[in-house]
């Protein structure tokens, strides 16, 4: 006993004599500091999340750093030449390690994320691999492709020894680093001070994580928690509190707030409250100034606040502490043109201005007016009107704008400029970002901004916001289709496995014959297992997957699905079956549809199809799953499912764990296609099954669903497991895989 209270009195004695250390979490699966806590630099899902990027992702990283490494061909560890993105991804996978992590520490080895001159020693010692402080560093490390190799395997190595190496530093142990009694909370940061043994090097390493991956949401982005009425704004990694809904409406679209869990609130530190409405008359002391959104404009006397028709009770009394997180802008006097601006379309050649004091800035789309400037009507003008003004920079769509390109599938958001890349359907939904707010564009309009990093989900935290309520949006809980508790019947040894997911069944494959199962004749939208439909009649129709087909953006575009591809590209039909089972892409599902006499033709064929085979309770009204006229019950699904795998084509498709293919045809220079499987069971570690084929679906009102062929190891046996009305989003892929261990040992 008497060690254990020395031990927690010296820990104590650390907190109270390091100011910078923030509490202890008693949930240790998640950092919500916003200062270094030495004990917890990073969670073990985080340094092993390997899925976090895409090689794609770690391009748009890299450029948007502009250091070497953007443009870096050097040798991986084989010696074969390759991109320095695709070294970086390679390790990643191989070693299933966070590219996050490899990024952090080749900027905190040798700065090579920001330096554009590096020296050939930075790139060859890259992440100071081999390279202890009292020796140099050994040559059999030499090699940009080495090191990277090197930092995230030895991650891993970390992982699978850390039990039988006693060099390894572990979790829930004290050390002492740099004088100072250090108790890692995670294995991550254990790993971290086992690579690097400092302290100073390992708070450099969680400043760089902060900075760069702990903020998903980008500036301008209207945040609330669904337990509070208060919204936020996000700007510079704080997040400012709204005073009212007057001051709201004055500044933003209140459609655009985006509901979030509380612990992602928690993540940024408060800044200065947001508490007076855009356009005020502001008074401090004998001076007066204009509000114009992040700016104060001060008057030059009173006596133009009276002559341009102020009234004394417009005025707002502040003080110097109201008026500290504003910028002092240009002044306003008499001679002041249109202080509140004016938007003109000169009747010469159409074109948009925005006028403001002696100043004109050009507006290349007219949404963005509308967007920037509500407040404001555009205004007939002519050349004249630019006369003895000067000319200003584009105006771009403000922070936190969604903005996609017409004819494509291609989102993003806007931040300082830049635009950011929302790679997918499960990023958009898991943000809590809304279809309806997206305002489309020509491709023309989205090129004046250079790109920013593409967003990225947090895994298993921030997938959760669409699942709360919202003042503008349904809760998915409250949406989702449910079978009362009243209701529930089970099937077999069914009511054996508990579980909020309101449909499963549990199949021997062989036989088709169900041993255990919730709810398997309740019918229910579809979502993206429609697309294992498609695929059926498909190749039931010869479709031929070796002929490319050419992309028309007015024909082939679905209703949602990020799918990186422009008017006119052409792509092999082998390579869109991919996407579609794959990645669940809806815009492959509907090219691939139009090429057997267009999508309402083939519709008739999977209902027909549907008929024949008896599923009374199965209808479809699209190729992809977005509509909910597409229905059937999990244990028609079941039927669906079994036959659709009896062709060998969809079974190895479905049992494909990534892919990786280039355009027959690249308008964009962009050709290469690649990503993982939709369901991320297929690359976990450590599974208790094989899984042979699988398809993911997900809408708001059908909830999450998975459909699986999985085998058990020792006796080769295969069941089909089918799980439909999963009301946990963020946690998808918990209950199926217990379902399936249970299914595994049962029966």
């Amino acid at each position: 006993m008497q060690k254990i209270v020395t031990k927690l009195t010296i820990f104590f004695l650390i907190l109270a004599n390091f100011s910078f250390l923030s509490p202890v979490l008693a949930d240790t699966s998640l950092n919500t500091s916003s200062s270094f806590n030495p004990f917890y630099i990073i969670s073990d899902n985080e340094l092993q999340d390997w899925q976090s990027m895409t090689r794609g992702d770690i391009q748009a990283f890299l450029d948007n750093y502009s250091g070497t490494l953007s443009t870096l061909q050097t040798k991986d560890k084989n010696g074969d030449l390759k991109p320095a993105a695709d070294i970086i991804y390679q390790a990643a996978c191989d070693y299933k390690i966070n590219p996050k992590y490899i990024l952090v520490k080749l900027q905190k080895e040798q700065s090579l994320i920001t330096n554009a001159t590096p020296t050939e020693r930075q790139l060859d010692f890259a992440c100071g691999y081999g390279c202890p402080d009292s020796s140099g560093c050994s040559e059999s490390n030499r090699g940009f492709g080495k090191q990277v190799d090197a930092a995230a395997g030895i991650m891993r190595w970390y992982y699978d020894n850390v039990n039988i190496s006693s060099i390894v530093k572990k979790a829930n142990v004290d050390y002492l680093i740099d004088g100072t009694l250090i108790h890692p909370l995670t294995f991550a940061t254990a790993f971290l001070y086992t690579y690097t043994p400092h302290l100073l090097g390992n708070q450099n390493f969680w400043t760089l994580w902060q900075k760069w991956f702990q903020q998903i949401y980008p500036d301008g982005t209207l945040l609330k928690s669904a337990a509070s009425s208060t919204v936020y704004l996000l700007r510079d990694g704080y997040k400012r509190s709204i005073d009212s809904m007057s001051v709201l409406v004055s500044l933003y679209d209140p459609k655009m707030i985006i509901t979030a869990p509380e612990s992602e609130l928690t993540r940024y530190p408060n800044g200065n409250p947001i508490t007076l409405p855009n356009y005020s008359i502001l008074k401090n002391v004998d001076k007066y100034y204009l509000l114009d959104n992040e700016t104060i404009r001060p008057f030059t006397s009173y006596d133009v606040v009276r002559k341009m028709g102020y009234q004394p009770e417009e005025t707002i009394e502040v003080t110097d502490n109201d008026l500290v997180s504003y910028l002092v802008g240009q002044s306003i006097s008499l001679n002041t043109q249109s202080p509140l601006g004016r938007l003109i379309k000169l009747k010469e050649t159409n074109t948009i201005y925005y006028l403001n004091d002696d100043h004109y800035y050009p507006i290349i789309d007219s949404q963005i007016a509308k967007i920037n400037f509500p407040n404001l009507t555009i205004e007939k003008g002519s050349v004249t009107d630019l006369n003895n003004l000067q000319a200003g920079p584009i105006i771009f769509f403000k922070d936190g704008t969604l903005v996609g390109i017409r004819g494509t599938s291609q989102v993003y958001v806007i931040e300082k400029g830049l635009k950011r890349h929302i790679p997918s359907e499960e990023i958009f939904n898991g943000l809590g970002y809304d279809w309806k707010n997206v305002t489309w564009v020509d491709e023309t309009t989205i090129a004046v901004a250079g790109n920013g990093q593409p967003l990225f989900l947090r895994p298993d935290e921030l997938n959760t916001n669409q699942l709360e309520e919202t003042d503008a949006n349904v809760s998915l809980n409250s949406v989702m289709q449910k079978v009362s508790s009243d209701k529930i019947k089970y099937v077999g040894k069914g009511e054996q496995f508990t579980t909020q997911m309101n449909n499963f069944l549990v199949a021997d494959y062989a036989t088709g014959k169900i041993l255990a199962g919730k709810n398997v004749d309740e019918v229910r939208p579809l979502a993206s297992f429609t697309k294992v439909m498609t695929a059926y009649e498909l190749l039931n129709e010869k479709l031929n997957l070796s002929t490319s087909v050419k992309y028309n953006n007015t024909r082939d575009r679905a209703t949602y699905g990020t799918f990186r591809i422009i008017n006119g590209e052409r792509i092999k039909n082998s390579d869109l079956l991919k996407s579609m089972l794959v990645s669940s892409v809806n815009t492959a599902a509907k090219i691939l549809a139009n090429q057997l006499g267009g999508e309402k033709t083939f519709i008739k064929k999977l209902n027909q199809l549907a008929k024949t085979w008896g599923l009374k309770n199965t209808t479809f009204v699209e190729s992809y799953g977005y509509d909910l006229g597409n229905k059937s019950t999990p244990a028609e699904y079941l039927k669906i499912f079994t036959k659709a795998l009896g062709n060998k084509t969809i079974l190895n498709t479905l049992g494909l764990a990534d892919y990786q293919y280039n355009e027959i045809t690249d308008l964009d220079n962009n050709p290469r296609h690649f990503d993982q499987n939709s369901n991320k069971l297929v690359n976990k570690d450590n599974l208790g099954f094989n899984i042979l084929a699988s398809k993911t679906g997900y809408l708001n009102e059908a909830g999450s669903g998975l459909a699986m062929l999985v085998e058990r190891a020792n006796d080769k046996k295969k069941f089909v497991i089918i799980t439909m009305g999963n009301p946990d989003y963020a946690h998808r892929f918990d209950d199926p895989e217990k379902l399936t261990n249970w299914a595994l040992q049962t029966f």
